[in-house]
């Protein structure tokens, strides 16, 4: 077995699980160090958009298998089954952007702190709607 098997437990069908990324992503948030200055803000939004994928592919691992073919932005687009039509546009609001931030260009800044905790936050929530094995919020505008 390899170290990086070691650390992340997967799913029975090895997708690893969210919060590992999510615990990192909060680590950086949290924690000044010299070491990671300039790439810590680009790095927690990695871990934070990591965590939300995983999320998503564990739930359509768990109840629709044939959907992780398809791209991860197809997938987050889906969610609406899940989510339904507000949170899974804010869920994949919160993935571009944090897709955004993880993709420079030379005259971007990094995102701030303040965005990404309140990113993190978000998919920290989202993470727990997409555990429930039959996680379904009523949304308003579904009607």
């Amino acid at each position: 077995m390899n170290e990086t098997s070691a650390q992340t437990p997967g799913d029975r069908n090895g997708i690893p699980d969210p919060v590992t990324a999510l615990e990192h992503a909060d680590r950086l948030l949290r924690e000044a160090d010299p070491g990671t200055a300039g790439i810590w803000p680009r790095t927690a939004a990695r871990l934070t958009r990591l965590a939300l994928e995983r999320a998503a592919d564990r739930h359509w691992n768990r109840t629709r298998p044939e959907i992780l073919a398809c791209s991860i932005t197809m997938r987050m687009l889906m969610l609406e089954s899940v989510l339904g039509r507000a949170g899974a546009r804010q869920a994949y609001l919160v993935w571009s952007r944090l897709s955004d931030a993880t993709h420079p260009h030379p005259y971007e800044l990094a995102p701030t702190a303040g965005e990404l905790r309140h990113w993190h936050n978000e998919v920290i929530r989202l993470v727990k709607l997409l555990s429930i094995p039959t996680a379904r919020t009523p949304d308003p505008s579904d009607s």
